[in-house]
C-alpha cells in the first residue's frame, strides 16, 4: 500500500455469489425428480418480470412465490409441488472463508451488505445468522431500486455518509459492477475468494489471517 493510500471508509458486498451460496445441485436433483428441467423455478422466479416486481418490492415475497407456484404447477401439474416446496424451503449456504473475509474487513472499515433481495431478505439473513455481521443491510426490496441502477448506489452512499471515493463494491454479476463503478466506486467482480483478497489488499486493507488456494496464508 502506497504511503499516502488512504484506506477505503466503507465496503459494500453482495449477498448471493459472494457471501451466500445457493445448493444448486441439491436442488436441481429435487426438480428432475418431480421431472423439471434444472434451474425451471430459478428461471421463472428471476427469469421474468417476476424476478424484477421481487427485488424492487412491487411484489411481496408471498405473492411472488404464489406466482411462481401458478406458473410452474399450471404448465406441469400440481404434482410438481414439492419441488417448489422444496425450493421455498432453501436458504442457502455460507461461504465461510468469504465470511471470514468479510470479518477481516469490518475490523478495519464499514461493512455493508447491498442485496437485490425479496422482502424475505431480513429472515434468511436471521435463519443463517447472519444480520450482526453487517453494520448496514440494504434491501432493494425495501428501497425500491435495484442493482445495477446507479440510484440504488448514490441511495446506499448517502445513507453511509460517505463517498464513492471512499467506497468499495465486491459482487458476482459484472452488471452490478458495473453500475457501482458508472458513478465512481470502486468495484470488484467477484470470481473467488482469492481474486477478492488480492483486490482488497490492493486498496489498502490486511487480510491476516486469511487463507485461500490462491495467496495461501496473509499476514
Amino acid at each position: 500500500m502506497p504511503d499516502n493510500q488512504i484506506l477505503p471508509t466503507a465496503v459494500i458486498f453482495d449477498l448471493d455469489g459472494v457471501i451466500r451460496d445457493w445448493n444448486e445441485v441439491e436442488i436441481s436433483q429435487v426438480e428432475v425428480a418431480y421431472g423439471l428441467e434444472p434451474g425451471t423455478i430459478l428461471s421463472v422466479g428471476f427469469g421474468t418480470e417476476l424476478g424484477a416486481a421481487a427485488t424492487t418490492g412491487k411484489l411481496d415475497y408471498r405473492s411472488w412465490m404464489d406466482a411462481i407456484r401458478s406458473q410452474i404447477t399450471g404448465t406441469h401439474g400440481i404434482e410438481v409441488a414439492g419441488a417448489l416446496d422444496a425450493w421455498e424451503a432453501n436458504v442457502g449456504l455460507i461461504n465461510t472463508e468469504m465470511l471470514q473475509v468479510l470479518r477481516s474487513v469490518r475490523s478495519q472499515a464499514t461493512v455493508a451488505l447491498l442485496s437485490n433481495g425479496t422482502t424475505r431478505l431480513r429472515r434468511d439473513l436471521a435463519v443463517l445468522d447472519l444480520t450482526d455481521e453487517f453494520d448496514a443491510i440494504f434491501n432493494t426490496a425495501e428501497i425500491g431500486i435495484a442493482k445495477p441502477d446507479p440510484a440504488v448506489f448514490h441511495h446506499v452512499l448517502s445513507e453511509l455518509e460517505t463517498t464513492a471515493a471512499e467506497t468499495l463494491f465486491i459482487d458476482d454479476l459484472a452488471l452490478n459492477v458495473q453500475g457501482a463503478l458508472s458513478i465512481g466506486i470502486g468495484a470488484h467482480h467477484h470470481l473467488d475468494a482469492s481474486s477478492t483478497v488480492e483486490f482488497l489488499c490492493a486498496n489498502g486493507f490486511t487480510m491476516s489471517g486469511i487463507s485461500t488456494p490462491m495467496t495461501g496464508f496473509l499476514q
